[in-house]
């Protein structure tokens, strides 16, 4: 991995909060150099300097709203542009909204599809011609509990992550006998700023088994290049996952 290290970048969508910006993070750690892609004002630059500065390693960053049509293609054109030789592509850039179906609106529901489906699936097919050049490469992309089950009140958050996470194991089989792998991860619940005070009202095991952004990101990393296609972290989600695969799918 040292020569990846040195000469290739691994690109992180959605860098400048919550897991992603962990996952950032912990790819620096491991002396990978980084391309951040991010929301405008959002503090992608000044975070992108701190990571440069504490891990002397090579940051790029492009501040963009992948849910825009044409956003996807400008992200892998910015690292055609500028040499950025990708070997771990990781779409975590999403977000969900609650409330039954008939209460949301177009947009919010269009905010989803777009960013959680349309900007992964995109980045992935633009990008797999260049990761298939590196002696390996990497896709990972951050799904969520969600995905395992139908669930009311998220009813269509939960449907994005089922597509991402039938989008990773179908890509697994496409892919197979070449030097991509493709890992999914799948958390029950993580400790966000944003959904912090959730996560306190919730009950007993439902607060165990909530994760920090940067435990998420630390058996993310560690599983995607151990070549782990499903990931569940933590032990209670783990057992909550047996669980449910032992039962009746109703």
């Amino acid at each position: 991995m040292e020569n990846l290290q040195v000469k290739n970048y691994a690109l992180v969508t959605g860098a400048s909060a919550g897991t992603g910006k962990e996952i950032a993070i912990e790819c620096a750690k491991r002396g990978f150099n980084l391309f951040l892609v991010s929301l405008p004002e959002t503090g992608l630059e000044n975070f992108s300097k701190e990571l440069k500065y504490n891990y002397q390693i090579d940051v790029q960053y492009y501040s963009i709203d992948l849910r825009k049509r044409k956003s996807p293609k400008k992200v892998f054109e910015y690292a055609q542009k500028n040499n950025l030789p990708i070997n771990i592509l990781v779409n975590c850039a999403g977000i969900g909204f609650e409330g039954k179906l008939e209460n949301l609106t177009a947009d919010l529901i269009d905010t989803m599809v777009l960013l959680n489906v349309r900007a992964a699936t995109l980045l992935t097919f633009y990008f797999i011609p260049e990761l298939k050049k590196q002696k390996e490469a990497y896709i990972l992309n951050i799904g969520s509990f969600a995905a395992l089950a139908p669930l009311p009140f998220k009813c269509v958050y939960a449907a994005t992550k089922t597509y991402l996470l039938f989008f990773t194991q179908a890509l697994n089989s496409e892919l197979k006998g070449s030097n991509i792998s493709v890992s999914s991860v799948h958390p029950l619940g993580i400790k966000t700023d944003r959904v912090l005070e959730k996560v306190k009202k919730m009950g007993f095991w439902s607060r165990a088994a909530a994760l920090t952004p940067a435990r998420v990101a630390q058996i993310s990393i560690e599983n995607m290049l151990n070549k782990t296609p499903f990931v569940v972290p933590g032990i209670i989600n783990k057992f909550y996952y047996s669980l449910g695969i032992c039962l009746p799918h109703g």
